[in-house]
């Protein structure tokens, strides 16, 4: 990934609509770091969420959070209208919720289903489409969708909702082209590619893929640096 400036994104406003979540924290901290002005969506007063403004913050950047259920319409059109009258524009949107259903295939029932497909896939389509009528009149707006990577995953409901988002994400970036850019970056579970003969006492296998480094490919598609990419899937691990 290409080095940025302190200032590569000044006077730009993000929304990232999870704050508790690793990588949408990673990603509000890199582009504050850089001059944006950062509003982190939370449901419900997490230690994660207090923890994430206290960090920016304590940056001297201008950080706002919003309490907002985005699994709901209405909580949706209050974290975007919230960021209206902040700031009365929007230029960056990071879709990072993600709720993990913890029930096998077979205690899969309609309450579940619904949490999952709400949490997942129900808030991306409507901050998306709250947000892009306050994105339309900025020069270059882009949006950047994080799903989990749960190809041949035992999560058989996890894996129909981030395939959907994928699915949204594409057919959202071919309808609005050329004016917005609209990416997706799928993070995997990471794999250990150490040699089996190195001493696990020695040597800490990864076991998983960081959240900065994911992070930084979200930065990198909401960057000048990927002007040219629309209706991408960039997998992480």
């Amino acid at each position: 990934m290409p080095a940025y400036s302190s200032h590569a994104f000044a006077e730009k406003v993000a929304l990232i609509t999870d704050g508790a979540n690793d990588i949408g924290r990673a990603v509000a901290m890199q582009i504050a770091l850089q001059g944006a002005y950062v509003i982190v969506g939370f449901s419900g007063a997490s230690e994660e969420t207090l923890r994430t403004m206290r960090e920016l913050q304590s940056l001297g950047t201008l950080a706002n959070a919003v309490e907002a259920d985005v699994s709901t319409i209405e909580g949706a059109k209050h974290l975007v209208g919230e960021v209206e009258k902040m700031f009365g524009r929007l230029d960056l949107l990071i879709n990072t919720l993600k709720f993990v259903p913890q029930s096998s295939f077979d205690e899969i029932g309609e309450d579940v289903w619904t949490k999952t497909i709400d949490a997942n896939l129900k808030s991306v389509f409507f901050v998306t489409q709250a947000a892009m009528k306050l994105m339309q009149a900025r020069p270059k707006p882009a949006i950047v969708n994080v799903t989990a990577d749960e190809t041949g995953g035992e999560n058989l409901l996890l894996t129909a909702t981030q395939s959907a988002v994928i699915g949204l994400t594409k057919s959202l970036a071919k309808q609005f082209a050329p004016k917005f850019r609209i990416n997706c970056v799928s993070v995997g579970k990471g794999q250990n590619n150490s040699p089996e003969i190195l001493d696990a006492e020695l040597f800490r296998p990864a076991t998983g893929i960081d959240s900065d480094d994911a992070a930084r490919v979200v930065v990198y598609l909401l960057s000048s640096e990927a002007k040219s990419l629309t209706g991408q899937v960039l997998k992480v691990g």
